[in-house]
Protein backbone atom coordinates (compact mmCIF):
# COMPACT_ATOMS: atom_id res chain seq x y z
CA UNK A 1 0.00 0.00 0.00
CA UNK A 2 1.24 3.40 -1.14
CA UNK A 3 0.82 6.18 1.98
CA UNK A 4 2.31 9.67 2.54
CA UNK A 5 6.02 10.01 2.03
CA UNK A 6 7.95 8.73 5.26
CA UNK A 7 8.06 10.05 8.18
CA UNK A 8 11.86 11.24 9.06
CA UNK A 9 13.77 9.54 11.80
CA UNK A 10 13.04 11.49 14.84
CA UNK A 11 15.89 12.51 17.28
CA UNK A 12 16.52 10.76 20.52
CA UNK A 13 13.99 11.53 23.21
CA UNK A 14 11.02 12.58 20.76
CA UNK A 15 10.62 9.04 19.41
CA UNK A 16 6.82 9.45 20.05
CA UNK A 17 6.52 12.66 17.39
CA UNK A 18 7.37 9.59 14.75
CA UNK A 19 4.42 7.94 15.25
CA UNK A 20 2.09 10.49 16.73
CA UNK A 21 0.82 14.37 17.14
CA UNK A 22 -0.44 16.51 20.11
CA UNK A 23 -3.31 16.58 17.69
CA UNK A 24 -4.24 12.58 17.36
CA UNK A 25 -3.51 12.44 20.75
CA UNK A 26 -6.39 14.68 21.41
CA UNK A 27 -8.74 13.03 18.52
CA UNK A 28 -7.82 9.60 19.92
CA UNK A 29 -8.25 10.70 23.71
CA UNK A 30 -11.74 12.65 23.19
CA UNK A 31 -13.31 9.99 21.19
CA UNK A 32 -11.78 7.29 24.06
CA UNK A 33 -13.15 9.84 27.08
CA UNK A 34 -16.83 9.68 25.31
CA UNK A 35 -16.84 6.20 24.49
CA UNK A 36 -15.33 5.12 28.11
CA UNK A 37 -18.09 7.74 29.90
CA UNK A 38 -20.72 5.92 27.61
CA UNK A 39 -19.88 2.63 28.45
CA UNK A 40 -19.28 3.26 32.60
CA UNK A 41 -22.67 5.28 32.95
CA UNK A 42 -24.83 3.24 30.43
CA UNK A 43 -26.12 -0.44 32.53
CA UNK A 44 -24.76 -3.17 30.61
CA UNK A 45 -24.30 -7.08 30.96
CA UNK A 46 -20.68 -7.16 29.66
CA UNK A 47 -19.18 -3.69 30.96
CA UNK A 48 -15.47 -5.37 30.43
CA UNK A 49 -16.63 -5.92 26.91
CA UNK A 50 -17.81 -2.35 26.21
CA UNK A 51 -14.83 -1.02 27.88
CA UNK A 52 -12.67 -2.66 25.42
CA UNK A 53 -14.43 -2.00 22.29
CA UNK A 54 -14.38 1.66 23.48
CA UNK A 55 -10.39 1.29 23.20
CA UNK A 56 -10.65 -0.30 20.21
CA UNK A 57 -11.92 2.05 18.25
CA UNK A 58 -10.11 5.33 20.06
CA UNK A 59 -6.92 3.75 20.73
CA UNK A 60 -5.58 3.33 16.85
CA UNK A 61 -6.22 6.50 16.46
CA UNK A 62 -3.04 7.58 17.82
CA UNK A 63 -1.35 6.52 15.02
CA UNK A 64 -3.36 7.35 12.35
CA UNK A 65 -1.22 9.47 10.39
CA UNK A 66 1.57 6.75 10.67
CA UNK A 67 -0.70 4.56 9.87
CA UNK A 68 -3.42 4.75 7.68
CA UNK A 69 -4.94 2.18 6.13
CA UNK A 70 -4.32 -0.20 9.04
CA UNK A 71 -5.97 2.13 11.52
CA UNK A 72 -9.17 2.27 9.31
CA UNK A 73 -9.30 -1.90 9.10
CA UNK A 74 -8.20 -2.35 12.43
CA UNK A 75 -11.68 0.33 13.61
CA UNK A 76 -13.81 -1.55 10.87
CA UNK A 77 -13.04 -4.92 12.02
CA UNK A 78 -13.60 -4.11 15.54
CA UNK A 79 -17.11 -2.69 15.10
CA UNK A 80 -18.01 -5.36 12.91
CA UNK A 81 -16.52 -7.97 15.55
CA UNK A 82 -18.59 -6.08 18.21
CA UNK A 83 -21.75 -5.69 16.53
CA UNK A 84 -21.83 -9.89 16.03
CA UNK A 85 -21.14 -10.49 19.74
CA UNK A 86 -22.65 -7.89 21.39
CA UNK A 87 -25.88 -7.91 23.50
CA UNK A 88 -29.03 -5.81 22.61
CA UNK A 89 -27.36 -3.07 25.40
CA UNK A 90 -24.60 -2.11 23.31
CA UNK A 91 -25.43 1.46 22.87
CA UNK A 92 -21.84 3.06 21.32
CA UNK A 93 -22.19 4.29 18.28
CA UNK A 94 -18.43 4.33 16.27
CA UNK A 95 -19.03 6.59 13.78
CA UNK A 96 -16.80 9.42 14.49
CA UNK A 97 -13.79 6.91 14.45
CA UNK A 98 -14.87 5.71 11.08
CA UNK A 99 -15.34 9.34 9.74
CA UNK A 100 -11.58 10.30 11.23
CA UNK A 101 -10.20 7.24 10.22
CA UNK A 102 -11.58 7.26 6.76
CA UNK A 103 -10.46 11.25 6.39
CA UNK A 104 -7.00 10.26 7.26
CA UNK A 105 -6.95 7.30 4.41
CA UNK A 106 -8.18 10.07 1.77
CA UNK A 107 -5.71 12.41 2.53
CA UNK A 108 -2.63 9.84 3.85
CA UNK A 109 -3.14 7.28 0.67
CA UNK A 110 -1.49 8.36 -2.33
CA UNK A 111 -2.78 6.20 -4.62
CA UNK A 112 -6.30 7.60 -5.62
CA UNK A 113 -7.74 4.23 -6.07
CA UNK A 114 -6.84 2.72 -3.22
CA UNK A 115 -8.10 5.56 -1.17
CA UNK A 116 -11.37 5.03 -3.20
CA UNK A 117 -11.47 1.79 -2.16
CA UNK A 118 -10.63 2.01 1.13
CA UNK A 119 -13.67 4.85 1.90
CA UNK A 120 -16.08 2.25 0.93
CA UNK A 121 -14.63 0.53 3.90
CA UNK A 122 -16.81 2.27 7.09
CA UNK A 123 -19.83 2.08 4.92
CA UNK A 124 -19.40 -1.84 4.65
CA UNK A 125 -19.00 -1.84 8.28
CA UNK A 126 -22.10 0.37 9.05
CA UNK A 127 -24.12 -1.71 7.11
CA UNK A 128 -23.00 -4.77 8.15
CA UNK A 129 -23.40 -3.67 11.76
CA UNK A 130 -27.12 -2.47 10.75
CA UNK A 131 -27.79 -6.34 9.32
CA UNK A 132 -26.22 -8.28 12.82
CA UNK A 133 -28.83 -6.06 14.77
CA UNK A 134 -26.25 -3.47 16.66
CA UNK A 135 -28.85 -0.57 16.18
CA UNK A 136 -31.77 -2.24 17.76
CA UNK A 137 -33.78 -2.52 14.24
CA UNK A 138 -33.98 -5.09 11.31
CA UNK A 139 -32.76 -3.24 8.54
CA UNK A 140 -32.03 0.14 7.98
CA UNK A 141 -33.89 2.66 5.89
CA UNK A 142 -33.13 4.49 2.30
CA UNK A 143 -32.54 7.63 3.89
CA UNK A 144 -30.30 6.30 6.61
CA UNK A 145 -28.23 5.18 3.49
CA UNK A 146 -28.28 8.09 1.69
CA UNK A 147 -27.11 9.69 5.17
CA UNK A 148 -24.60 7.52 5.66
CA UNK A 149 -23.04 7.72 1.98
CA UNK A 150 -23.65 11.96 2.15
CA UNK A 151 -21.36 11.79 5.88
CA UNK A 152 -18.78 9.22 4.73
CA UNK A 153 -18.45 10.69 0.76
CA UNK A 154 -18.22 14.13 2.43
CA UNK A 155 -15.46 13.15 4.61
CA UNK A 156 -13.47 11.36 2.34
CA UNK A 157 -13.94 14.29 -0.29
CA UNK A 158 -12.69 16.14 2.18
CA UNK A 159 -9.49 14.54 3.13
CA UNK A 160 -8.67 14.33 -0.83
CA UNK A 161 -8.76 17.71 -1.21
CA UNK A 162 -6.56 18.50 1.67
CA UNK A 163 -4.23 16.25 0.22
CA UNK A 164 -4.14 18.20 -3.43
CA UNK A 165 -3.80 21.54 -1.74
CA UNK A 166 -0.72 19.88 0.61
CA UNK A 167 1.12 18.81 -2.52
CA UNK A 168 0.61 21.81 -4.03
CA UNK A 169 1.59 23.98 -1.72
CA UNK A 170 4.78 21.75 -1.45
CA UNK A 171 5.15 21.87 -4.93
CA UNK A 172 5.48 25.60 -5.18
CA UNK A 173 7.92 25.58 -2.13
CA UNK A 174 10.24 23.57 -3.87
CA UNK A 175 10.05 25.12 -7.12
CA UNK A 176 10.61 28.50 -5.32
CA UNK A 177 13.41 26.72 -3.31
CA UNK A 178 14.81 25.99 -6.21
CA UNK A 179 14.35 29.13 -8.26
CA UNK A 180 16.02 30.57 -5.47
CA UNK A 181 18.95 28.39 -5.39
CA UNK A 182 19.56 28.78 -9.40
CA UNK A 183 19.42 32.09 -8.89
CA UNK A 184 21.98 32.29 -5.89
CA UNK A 185 24.15 29.94 -7.79
CA UNK A 186 23.82 32.34 -11.05
CA UNK A 187 24.75 35.09 -8.63
CA UNK A 188 28.19 32.90 -7.36
CA UNK A 189 29.60 32.57 -11.00
CA UNK A 190 29.21 35.87 -11.50
CA UNK A 191 30.64 36.69 -8.68
CA UNK A 192 33.42 34.27 -9.41
CA UNK A 193 33.79 35.77 -12.78
CA UNK A 194 34.69 39.02 -11.21
CA UNK A 195 36.81 37.58 -8.37
CA UNK A 196 39.10 36.36 -11.10
CA UNK A 197 38.85 39.62 -12.95
CA UNK A 198 39.93 41.46 -9.98
CA UNK A 199 42.84 39.01 -9.02
CA UNK A 200 44.19 38.98 -12.84
CA UNK A 201 44.09 42.67 -12.94
CA UNK A 202 45.53 43.80 -9.56
CA UNK A 203 48.63 41.17 -9.43
CA UNK A 204 49.40 42.67 -12.86
CA UNK A 205 49.52 45.96 -11.96
CA UNK A 206 51.73 45.01 -8.64
CA UNK A 207 53.89 42.75 -10.52
CA UNK A 208 54.16 46.00 -13.03
CA UNK A 209 54.83 48.80 -10.05
CA UNK A 210 56.71 46.29 -8.47
CA UNK A 211 59.24 45.88 -11.46
CA UNK A 212 58.89 49.45 -11.51
CA UNK A 213 59.96 49.92 -8.09
CA UNK A 214 63.15 46.96 -8.28
CA UNK A 215 64.48 49.57 -11.71
CA UNK A 216 64.86 52.22 -9.40
CA UNK A 217 65.46 51.22 -5.77
CA UNK A 218 69.00 51.87 -6.12
CA UNK A 219 69.48 55.13 -8.25
CA UNK A 220 66.36 56.78 -7.45
CA UNK A 221 64.64 55.61 -4.27
CA UNK A 222 62.09 58.12 -3.69
CA UNK A 223 60.95 57.13 -7.31
CA UNK A 224 61.09 53.68 -6.08
CA UNK A 225 58.69 54.11 -3.07
CA UNK A 226 56.38 55.75 -5.02
CA UNK A 227 55.89 52.75 -7.35
CA UNK A 228 55.78 50.46 -4.09
CA UNK A 229 53.53 53.20 -2.56
CA UNK A 230 51.25 52.14 -5.98
CA UNK A 231 51.95 48.38 -5.58
CA UNK A 232 50.39 48.65 -1.87
CA UNK A 233 47.44 50.23 -2.24
CA UNK A 234 46.65 48.29 -5.55
CA UNK A 235 47.03 44.94 -3.03
CA UNK A 236 45.24 46.70 -0.19
CA UNK A 237 42.25 48.20 -2.38
CA UNK A 238 42.41 44.13 -4.39
CA UNK A 239 42.05 42.47 -0.54
CA UNK A 240 39.36 44.41 -0.08
CA UNK A 241 36.98 43.65 -2.77
CA UNK A 242 37.93 40.43 -2.52
CA UNK A 243 36.53 40.26 1.24
CA UNK A 244 34.06 41.92 0.08
CA UNK A 245 32.94 39.40 -2.67
CA UNK A 246 33.88 36.34 -0.22
CA UNK A 247 31.36 37.80 2.15
CA UNK A 248 28.56 37.22 -0.44
CA UNK A 249 29.91 34.24 -1.54
CA UNK A 250 30.00 32.56 2.13
CA UNK A 251 27.40 30.28 3.60
CA UNK A 252 26.32 30.31 6.92
CA UNK A 253 28.10 26.82 7.51
CA UNK A 254 31.05 26.92 5.62
CA UNK A 255 34.62 25.42 6.80
CA UNK A 256 37.35 26.81 4.96
CA UNK A 257 40.41 24.49 5.01
CA UNK A 258 43.33 24.53 2.69
CA UNK A 259 42.65 23.38 -0.48
CA UNK A 260 44.28 19.70 -1.72
CA UNK A 261 47.12 19.47 -4.04
CA UNK A 262 49.30 17.23 -5.42
CA UNK A 263 50.18 16.05 -1.77
CA UNK A 264 46.59 14.85 -1.34
CA UNK A 265 46.87 12.40 -4.37
CA UNK A 266 48.02 9.01 -2.60
CA UNK A 267 44.93 9.54 -0.16
CA UNK A 268 42.71 9.85 -3.23
CA UNK A 269 44.27 6.58 -4.94
CA UNK A 270 43.86 4.34 -1.63
CA UNK A 271 40.30 5.17 -1.34
CA UNK A 272 39.94 4.32 -4.96
CA UNK A 273 42.07 0.51 -4.31
CA UNK A 274 39.82 0.34 -1.25
CA UNK A 275 36.82 0.13 -3.43
CA UNK A 276 37.96 -2.74 -5.54
CA UNK A 277 40.48 -1.39 -7.74
CA UNK A 278 44.22 -2.20 -8.41
CA UNK A 279 45.67 1.61 -8.38
CA UNK A 280 48.96 3.04 -9.03
CA UNK A 281 50.05 6.45 -8.32
CA UNK A 282 53.59 7.83 -10.06
CA UNK A 283 54.25 11.59 -9.83
CA UNK A 284 57.59 12.60 -11.97
CA UNK A 285 59.84 15.33 -10.61
CA UNK A 286 57.99 15.00 -7.33
CA UNK A 287 60.24 17.75 -6.41
CA UNK A 288 58.57 20.32 -8.94
CA UNK A 289 55.03 19.24 -7.96
CA UNK A 290 55.82 20.90 -4.65
CA UNK A 291 56.48 24.60 -6.52
CA UNK A 292 53.34 24.09 -8.43
CA UNK A 293 50.84 27.56 -7.87
CA UNK A 294 47.71 26.65 -5.58
CA UNK A 295 45.19 27.06 -8.48
CA UNK A 296 47.56 24.65 -10.50
CA UNK A 297 48.10 21.85 -8.20
CA UNK A 298 43.95 22.23 -7.25
CA UNK A 299 43.42 21.71 -10.96
CA UNK A 300 45.42 18.60 -10.56
CA UNK A 301 43.57 17.24 -7.80
CA UNK A 302 40.09 17.94 -9.09
CA UNK A 303 41.39 16.54 -12.39
CA UNK A 304 42.28 13.59 -10.60
CA UNK A 305 39.50 13.73 -8.07
CA UNK A 306 36.65 13.50 -10.53
CA UNK A 307 38.48 10.82 -13.48
CA UNK A 308 38.91 8.52 -10.45
CA UNK A 309 34.98 9.05 -9.77
CA UNK A 310 34.57 8.25 -13.15
CA UNK A 311 36.20 5.25 -12.52
CA UNK A 312 34.35 3.86 -10.07
CA UNK A 313 31.18 4.26 -11.29
CA UNK A 314 31.76 3.29 -14.42
CA UNK A 315 33.95 0.43 -14.17
CA UNK A 316 33.86 -1.70 -11.58
CA UNK A 317 37.02 -3.58 -10.24
CA UNK A 318 38.84 -1.91 -13.25
CA UNK A 319 42.85 -1.35 -12.24
CA UNK A 320 43.42 2.58 -12.55
CA UNK A 321 47.19 4.14 -13.22
CA UNK A 322 47.45 7.71 -12.53
CA UNK A 323 50.74 9.67 -13.71
CA UNK A 324 51.41 13.15 -13.59
CA UNK A 325 54.50 14.40 -14.69
CA UNK A 326 55.73 17.65 -13.66
CA UNK A 327 57.86 20.02 -15.89
CA UNK A 328 59.89 22.72 -16.08
CA UNK A 329 56.79 24.55 -17.57
CA UNK A 330 54.23 22.05 -17.97
CA UNK A 331 51.93 19.67 -15.84
CA UNK A 332 50.53 16.34 -18.24
CA UNK A 333 48.21 14.65 -15.86
CA UNK A 334 47.13 11.23 -17.03
CA UNK A 335 44.52 8.85 -15.54
CA UNK A 336 43.28 5.83 -17.47
CA UNK A 337 41.76 2.29 -16.26
CA UNK A 338 41.28 -0.87 -17.81
CA UNK A 339 37.72 -2.31 -19.23
CA UNK A 340 35.29 -3.42 -16.03
CA UNK A 341 35.71 -6.52 -13.98
CA UNK A 342 31.48 -5.94 -13.63
CA UNK A 343 28.74 -6.77 -15.83
CA UNK A 344 26.61 -4.21 -14.09
CA UNK A 345 29.07 -1.44 -15.16
CA UNK A 346 27.58 1.62 -17.35
CA UNK A 347 29.75 2.70 -19.95
CA UNK A 348 30.96 6.37 -20.39
CA UNK A 349 30.28 8.48 -23.02
CA UNK A 350 31.80 12.03 -23.75
CA UNK A 351 28.65 13.70 -23.39
CA UNK A 352 27.56 12.28 -20.03
CA UNK A 353 26.88 14.20 -17.09
CA UNK A 354 28.64 17.23 -16.02
CA UNK A 355 31.95 15.92 -15.01
CA UNK A 356 33.58 16.42 -18.35
CA UNK A 357 32.86 19.43 -19.21
CA UNK A 358 34.07 20.51 -15.59
CA UNK A 359 37.12 19.18 -15.64
CA UNK A 360 37.86 21.02 -19.71
CA UNK A 361 36.71 24.21 -17.86
CA UNK A 362 39.55 23.94 -15.25
CA UNK A 363 41.78 23.45 -17.63
CA UNK A 364 40.97 26.13 -20.13
CA UNK A 365 41.10 28.14 -17.28
CA UNK A 366 45.09 27.72 -17.13
CA UNK A 367 45.27 27.34 -20.81
CA UNK A 368 45.84 23.40 -21.64
CA UNK A 369 43.98 20.66 -23.51
CA UNK A 370 41.68 17.82 -22.18
CA UNK A 371 41.28 14.54 -23.95
CA UNK A 372 39.24 11.96 -22.65
CA UNK A 373 38.25 8.89 -24.48
CA UNK A 374 37.68 5.23 -24.67
CA UNK A 375 40.33 2.89 -25.52
CA UNK A 376 40.59 -0.03 -27.71
CA UNK A 377 40.85 -2.39 -24.70
CA UNK A 378 37.29 -1.21 -23.57
CA UNK A 379 38.93 1.35 -20.55
CA UNK A 380 39.10 5.10 -20.46
CA UNK A 381 42.05 7.54 -20.65
CA UNK A 382 41.99 10.99 -19.90
CA UNK A 383 44.87 12.87 -20.40
CA UNK A 384 45.33 16.88 -19.87
CA UNK A 385 48.38 19.40 -20.06
CA UNK A 386 48.48 22.44 -18.05
CA UNK A 387 50.78 25.26 -19.18
CA UNK A 388 52.78 26.68 -16.09
CA UNK A 389 52.20 30.56 -15.84
CA UNK A 390 49.11 30.61 -18.27
CA UNK A 391 46.10 31.58 -17.37
CA UNK A 392 42.86 33.06 -18.83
Amino acid sequence: MTSAPPVPRPAQGTLWRGWTTPLDLAIAGGIGVWAILEALLVPSDSPIAQLAFAVAISAPLIVRRRLPEVVLLVVAAAFVAHAATAGADATFNPFPSLLVATFTVAERVARWWLAALLGVVPIAAMLGAEELGYFGSPGIEAAGVVFLLFFVGGTWAAGRIVRLRSLSAQTSAAGAAQRAAEAAASERRRIARELHDIVAHSLSIVALQAAAAERFVDRDPARARVHLDHTRRTAQSALDEMRHLLEVLREDDATYEPQPGLSALPDLVAATEAAGHPSRLTITHPERGDGLPDGAALTVYRLVQEALTNARRHAPGAAVDVVVDCGDNLVEVTVSNGPPTSAHARPLTTGSGNGLPGMRERVRLYGGLLDAHATPEGGWRVHATLPLGVTR
